[in-house]
């Protein structure tokens, strides 16, 4: 699913880490962030700056239950359902 505009980074990796399973960032260069991770967090927030890139990904839970924790922040899509392993 797709990431709306987000004006808060920090209650967004909040939801993230209150998900029972990894959350994934994908961009469509093919690079993929565990949005659970210290690392990666660091790298995503470096990149929140650039609208396009985060536009141009996807957020992909691995349990789907977790789109639901997340769904203030994610853009209605037919990509629900999706695992890690379709980034």
């Amino acid at each position: 699913m797709k990431l709306k505009q987000m004006n808060r980074y920090i209650d967004f990796m909040e939801a993230v880490q209150s998900c029972t399973a990894d959350v994934y960032f994908c961009s469509d260069e093919d690079d993929r962030l565990n949005l659970k991770s210290t690392l990666s967090q660091f790298l995503f927030a470096s990149i929140c700056g650039d609208r396009d890139y985060l536009r141009g990904g996807t957020v992909v839970c691995q349990d789907s239950a977790d789109y639901d924790k997340l769904s203030s922040y994610l853009e209605e899509s037919d990509d629900e359902g999706r695992t890690q392993n379709e980034c």
